[in-house]
């Protein structure tokens, strides 16, 4: 069952609340929508996102629904892509109403999640947050669209001089801004007491994060959500303050969740990323089962993916002998993320198992939709292939003497 409790507050400066929300629990749809443009502009243009974001929650439903019955990547891509276009119709809403009342410019910030299936599905514009408590640990699942946010991941601004910097609520991107908006969107397996917290930054910019890890760790859903409202009128209250906490049902097997979660990480490609960075990507990354005497790869064919073991032992043959094993955490098939060449070894499950797979397509497409993280993952993978050149290298090159 999806405990769930959502509040919103106008705050201790303002004459009017600009924020609004939604909880659809019926549907798993949760909305927090921070309004932008002064003279009550602000609060027409969330309530525009929240109301269309109502309307869509019955196909994200649907959507879900279908997930729930075949947990497969094109279904799970349909779900982010709802998502999507419901931010989408909202910023053409936002922009049209804005253009018939002559309140060009109010535009909103936004942060969605649709649950069930044992995931949570995240879309955001803006600098409205969302959070995931697991295991004691508080992890920011968005990555704020704000000037001073840029600055700090150029270098050009340290985290504490952002908190007091004049430009710490110009936001580079919103919904209504134009009929058009690229919303960030990611998926997050969920495991036993999991938790979600989506908010304005009428929390998050007054309420430290070790406030916010205390609070969800060691209070009841509701009990914790009144609290950090209270903390942030507390903290001056100067601005309005909505707050949505969750915590969703697990439906998934947690040793699964894990292994992938582990095998992820470990990956070459994502070795050091943040972890909402790792979510961001996970759309790229998809799960394939194996039983014993399956082949993955044929010798001398062409592929287009790239593997990473999860679990279970995989024979690397080479002209029909036996050369090497892979087990639990190894990959490979890297160099089809790069090029269309024949496969230079036959890959045979010898003990059933499980394996991500990346396909060239997918790696392509995010590089242009995600060119910044994008450009992280193709560097690291142009290292890995020029530390295996270089092994090379120095295994065919002769030895010589040193005098």
């Amino acid at each position: 069952m999806l405990r769930c409790h959502a509040r919103t507050d106008v705050g201790l400066r303002r004459k009017h609340n600009e924020d609004s929300l939604l909880a659809a629990e019926d549907y798993g749809v949760f909305v927090v929508a921070d309004g932008v443009g002064g003279r009550k502009a602000g609060e027409l243009a969330s309530a525009i996102a929240v109301n269309t974001f109502q309307a869509f929650s019955p196909r994200l439903h649907e959507a879900i629904r279908r997930f729930e019955d075949e947990s497969t990547p094109e279904q799970r891509s349909r779900v982010l892509h709802l998502l999507e276009e419901a931010c989408n119709a909202s910023s053409r809403r936002i922009y049209e109403a804005a253009a018939n009342t002559g309140r060009q410019g109010m535009t909103t910030t936004l942060v969605a999640a649709a649950i069930g299936g044992g995931t949570a599905f995240v879309a955001h514009v803006g600098d409205s947050r969302a959070y995931l408590l697991r295991d004691g640990d508080l992890q920011q699942l968005t990555e704020d669209h704000s000037m001073v946010n840029e600055l700090i991941r150029t270098g050009a601004m340290t985290t504490e001089d952002a908190a007091t910097s004049r430009y710490r609520n110009v936001i580079t991107r919103a919904v209504g801004l134009y009929p058009t908006v690229r919303a960030d969107t990611l998926h997050v397996e969920l495991l036993p007491h999991d938790r979600l917290l989506l908010c304005s930054d009428g929390l998050s910019d007054l309420v430290r994060t070790e406030t916010l890890k205390h609070r969800l760790t060691q209070l009841g859903v509701a009990e914790a959500v009144d609290a950090l409202v209270q903390d942030a009128l507390d903290a001056g209250g100067r601005d309005n303050i909505t707050v949505i906490g969750l915590e969703p049902e697990a439906v998934l097997i947690p040793e699964d969740v894990q292994e992938r979660v582990e095998a992820m990480a470990s990956l070459f490609l994502f070795e050091g990323l943040p972890f909402k960075a790792r979510l961001r990507v996970g759309q790229i990354v998809n799960e394939a089962s194996t039983t014993t005497g399956e082949t993955l790869v044929e010798e001398g064919e062409t592929g287009d993916a790239m593997y990473v073991v999860i679990s279970g032992v995989y024979a690397v043959i080479v002209n029909g002998l036996e050369v090497a094993t892979l087990g639990k955490g190894e990959h490979f098939g890297e160099l089809c993320l790069i090029d269309k060449r024949p496969r230079s070894a036959s890959i045979v499950c010898k003990e059933p198992g499980r394996l991500l797979t990346i396909k060239r397509s997918a790696l392509q497409e995010f590089c242009m939709l995600e060119p910044n993280l994008g450009n992280v993952l193709l560097w690291k993978l142009v290292s890995t292939l020029g530390e295996r050149l270089r092994g090379a290298n120095a295994q065919l090159s002769p030895r010589r003497d040193t005098p």
